[in-house]
């Protein structure tokens, strides 16, 4: 899906074990969110409603264990609305 995430995780991960703690540890500093063309974001509520936010730190952040692929896929469906993801820094 997103060559410069596939990128990020191979970096992150390269000199670890799969299944390790070191590799999980890795996956975990790999964060992101999902975002419209429109400068939307993707906000799991506290009561589980996935919503459109404009304000990116009021976003749901994901992490390199999540599949980026399976959740964009969901949120699109959900929310009826093409996503991206956006790798944090």
């Amino acid at each position: 899906m997103n060559s410069l995430m596939e990128r990020t995780l191979e970096s992150e991960c390269r000199d670890t074990i799969p299944g390790s703690k070191k590799r999980m540890d890795a996956l975990t500093r790999v964060r992101w969110i999902l975002a419209t063309d429109e400068g939307r974001f993707v906000k799991v509520d506290s009561q589980l409603r996935v919503v459109l936010t404009r304000d990116p730190g009021d976003a749901t952040v994901y992490d390199g264990r999540d599949n980026e692929e399976l959740k964009c896929r969901f949120m699109e469906a959900l929310l009826k609305v093409p996503l991206t993801v956006v790798l944090l820094d």
